[in-house]
């Protein structure tokens, strides 16, 4: 089995990657965000579900090494950019801001179905998350969005007018504990259509993230996403 580590077991995903990980994965360790610990040269695949604020400390437990990475930690800056640019240089790295086989579908379907609608319907995306979820939009709405071309409108509030052709809404929905929902509505003259991927258990995250590691373990330097590894 793929001998792995997972950073971020401090927190909710990357507590559910460790217990998942059990028959899947040989898991060697677990760091906290907050730890600066040394890494165990057995580890072929670090998985990291953490904040973009620990990616300093993770820069650290992997400096000097050439071992794999997974990571599914959203809402990233120019530094954390930066640093993917650079580690994809001497290992490689899967990254997905969402770890879901389902959500990698649903791109698929929006794809064809922009095709086929063309530029008579107007297009909106609204996506839910739990309360306690720290970026907005999400991560998978960010990379679902770069397939549609056009202006993004985040919200509307006061005299916006009309609708303007050819822009896209976001809308992001922040409440309870719902563990993500993305719907993508087309709407024609006369009818619309919604393509919706709806995650009811966030343990398919962490079977995404396990699968990715097999994946990427001993492939060469580079960056890996879900198409890689699902076509």
């Amino acid at each position: 089995m793929t001998k792995v580590a997972v950073f971020g077991a401090d927190g909710r995903m990357g507590r559910l990657v460790a217990d998942e990980s059990g028959g899947r994965l040989d898991l060697i360790q677990t760091f906290d965000t907050g730890d600066e610990l040394t890494l165990n040269p057995q580890v072929e695949v670090v998985i990291d579900f953490s904040l973009p604020s620990a990616w300093n400390n993770m820069n650290t437990l992997i400096a000097g090494t050439d071992v794999a990475l997974v990571s599914g930690t959203t809402g990233l800056g120019e530094d954390e950019r930066r640093m993917l640019e650079i580690w994809v240089t001497r290992r490689p790295v899967f990254y997905s801001s969402n770890m879901s086989v389902g959500i990698h579908v649903l791109g698929k379907l929006m794809e064809a179905a922009s095709g086929m609608l063309g530029d008579g319907f107007d297009r909106e995306l609204i996506e839910f998350h739990h309360r306690g979820k720290k970026d907005s939009p999400s991560g998978t709405a960010l990379s679902l969005l770069k397939r549609w071309d056009g202006e993004k409108v985040y919200g509307r509030q006061g005299g916006t007018g009309e609708r303007e052709t050819g822009t896209v809404g976001v809308h992001a929905v922040r409440g309870g504990d719902v563990t993500g929902e993305h719907h993508l509505h087309f709407l024609g003259d006369g009818e619309r259509v919604t393509i919706s991927h709806l995650a009811t258990d966030r343990r398919v995250f962490a079977l995404g993230a396990i699968r990715a590691a097999d994946f990427i373990a001993g492939k060469p330097p580079g960056i890996y996403g879900m198409e890689d590894m699902l076509g």
